[in-house]
């Protein structure tokens, strides 16, 4: 099937097409999730130059622990942003092990470091998030960045997750801070570098037990909308909250 095919399939499926967008929550095993992966590629090839063949290598390894959550343009049946999210699997989790093969670092001293002695059943790698060219900044005033940002947080929270992990070219993490929150710290002692094509990039992690009572003390509407999931009703269809981030812990 072609991309509005799939498309019109998740959006029969779940039947919430009403609104302007839609996030969907789907496992990597899901035909469907090529919508995801048709977003990876043209934006990883927009701005890294990046083959397929080269996405390839890096993360099917992952695909097992692989849930995408993809942002579709309802009237367009098409995909217009995704989050690759990759869960407790026997692969590990691809930000962690890249602190050894592009740092040097060994993972525990780096847990450490910071301070981090987490179940990896409670850990989410935040492996992707791209937007498509055509609704970035103005045409849409960062609603489906902010849609992506929101889905992670709230199915997370409602998932018990506890660390989150991401490697983040500096430009793009300038961006996801302000939206987010600030939820972001980098591993301590650690420098950017390139990674996968982008001249600087540094690993991350978000303490969820940390994040959640500052956000929610610092900025009460932020919190709601990220942490609870409102908000944004009006213009992107949420996913059923506690039934999605059950899809998210059955990839594990």
């Amino acid at each position: 099937m072609d991309l509005q095919e799939l498309a019109s399939a998740v959006m029969r499926e779940e039947g919430r097409s009403a609104t302007p967008f839609g996030l969907y929550v789907i496992p990597a095993s899901d035909p469907r999730s090529e919508l995801g992966r048709h977003v990876e590629r043209a934006v990883f090839g927009e701005f890294f130059g990046e083959t397929e063949e080269f996405l390839r290598e890096e993360y099917d390894e992952y695909e097992p622990g692989s849930v995408f959550l993809v942002v579709l343009d309802h009237p367009r049946r098409l995909p217009a942003g995704v989050v690759r999210l990759i869960v407790d699997s026997p692969a590990g989790f691809k930000s962690l092990n890249d602190l050894e093969r592009i740092w040097g670092e060994d993972i525990d001293a780096v847990l450490a470091r910071s301070g981090l002695d987490v179940d990896p059943s409670t850990i989410w790698d935040v492996a992707t998030i791209a937007v498509m060219p055509e609704y970035r900044k103005s045409s849409t005033n960062g609603l489906i960045s902010l849609a992506l940002v929101q889905g992670v947080i709230t199915l997370a929270a409602k998932s018990g997750v506890e660390l989150g992990l991401a490697v983040f070219d500096l430009v793009a993490l300038d961006l996801i801070q302000a939206v987010c929150g600030r939820a972001w710290q980098t591993f301590a002692g650690l420098e950017p570098k390139g990674y996968l094509g982008s001249p600087s990039s540094i690993a991350c992690y978000c303490d969820m037990q940390e994040f959640g009572p500052r956000l929610a003390f610092t900025d009460p509407d932020l919190y709601e909308m990220l942490w609870l999931g409102r908000g944004l009703e009006a213009g992107v269809s949420a996913p059923e909250w506690e039934a999605d981030s059950g899809r998210v812990r059955a990839a594990s």
